[in-house]
């Protein structure tokens, strides 16, 4: 039988889970930055949103969580931030040229996109709950493993749907600048809603 505490961080997990694993700008990045990618690369994109993800949910629910839950217009200016940087990667994708065969999207990218991803403050001002003066050393893990687990799939959702060469179909790319443009659109409207 698992303990109430396991129980507890297995629910976080799920509902962390649950949220980034939805359409969303790092998602679709990474989606896109499936193209002709390596094993290593993989890794590196991977690592590289866990980390991005950490970067902002470890202050912001250690630290910054009461600050923004009383000035919410930080929060709509992230939104407003992240929604400007989603609408160039949109436009960037929309215009390149194409018969480049290097990759559109690179690690930095996918770690602005991740910086900047609305859904960071969700889950540090919703979900890991302070403990005392610190956080939870498991809910961090757990947090880590889900970013993991679902940056993974998005890599082979893109990896699927784009195929394994270094040139993105006019498609993909042309639907990936359109699901970018409607990601950044919610986002400015949300920001503009409160």
């Amino acid at each position: 039988m698992l303990g109430p505490s396991v129980m507890s961080y297995l629910s976080f997990a799920l509902s962390v889970f649950a949220l980034l694993i939805l359409p969303g700008p790092t998602n679709a990045v990474l989606a896109m930055a499936s193209q002709g990618i390596s094993f290593t690369r993989a890794v590196v994109l991977v690592v590289a949103v866990v980390l991005s993800y950490l970067t902002v949910v470890l202050p912001v629910a250690g630290l910054a969580g009461t600050f923004l839950k009383v000035h919410p217009a930080v929060s709509e200016a992230v939104k407003l931030i992240s929604a400007t940087w989603v609408l160039y990667l949109a436009l960037k994708l929309w215009v390149v040229d194409a018969r480049a065969s290097v990759l559109v999207i690179g690690v930095r990218h996918v770690v602005v996109t991740t910086l900047l991803n609305p859904k960071a403050l969700i889950i540090a001002l919703t979900m890991i709950a302070p403990d005392q003066d610190r956080l939870p050393i498991a809910a961090v893990g757990s947090f880590s493993a889900v970013a993991v687990l679902t940056s993974t799939i998005w890599l082979l959702v893109g990896r699927t749907v784009l195929g394994s060469s270094n040139q993105m179909p006019l498609i993909a790319r042309r639907f990936g600048s359109g699901v970018l443009l409607v990601f950044s659109a919610i986002l400015t409207v949300s920001a503009l809603q409160q």
